[in-house]
């Protein structure tokens, strides 16, 4: 079995993390893309529920769309009620609502161009709800950026305890703290956490 550099360099720091990746064999990663707002609604969708559910309701509203992503013309035009009649909490609703806005103003894009590493940051963090795990997973996912970590991932946070790195009375620093065995590769160990759970 063939695998990448990284995956070399993970399991030499970290035999828990090499049993796991012996396991799951090679994990291809996916490249990165530029469709940033797709990429942004299918992770609004994701908080808080499985990645299965978020699949599911994704797929039906592009069906509904009668589209292959999702484009901010699909929302732009409607109200908050009518986004939360999709299917949504009004919170979602409303991160929606928000995003779109910001992809309709070109904020988005022209603040991604220009803006530091870390006050771009600072900007995804402002829009209505998008906290520390959307900004993370857009990093991981949409960027491709490969040492992103997320101890607010409730299935990364899973995958630690049965892989006995952490008690199940750890905290979210510990979690964290473990991590930092895999620098600068979090974003492969996460992919491989996330597959022992499959």
């Amino acid at each position: 079995m063939k695998y990448t550099h990284e995956e070399k360099y993970l399991m030499e720091k970290d035999p828990k993390l090499k049993n796991l990746i012996l396991e799951n064999k090679h994990i291809k990663v996916k490249k990165a893309t530029k469709n940033y707002y797709h990429s942004m609604i299918n992770l609004v969708i994701s908080q808080f529920i499985s990645t299965s559910a978020a699949l599911s309701i994704s797929n039906n509203l592009l069906k509904h769309f009668e589209d292959q992503y999702f484009k901010d013309k699909h929302f732009s035009d409607l109200s908050l009620v009518d986004i939360k009649k999709l299917g949504f909490s009004m919170n979602k609703a409303k991160s929606i609502k928000a995003i779109t806005d910001e992809f309709q103003t070109k904020s988005f894009l022209n603040n991604m161009t220009l803006l530091s590493k870390n006050d771009f940051d600072l900007y995804l963090l402002s829009i209505y709800g998008v906290g520390p795990w959307t900004l993370n997973m857009f990093k991981l996912f949409t960027l491709g950026e490969k040492d992103i970590f997320s101890s607010k991932d409730a299935a990364l946070r899973k995958a630690m305890q049965v892989y006995d790195m952490v008690p199940l009375s750890a905290k979210h620093d510990e979690y964290e703290v473990y991590s930092m065995l895999w620098k600068p590769y979090r974003s492969i160990a996460c992919l491989h956490l996330w597959k022992s759970l499959d």
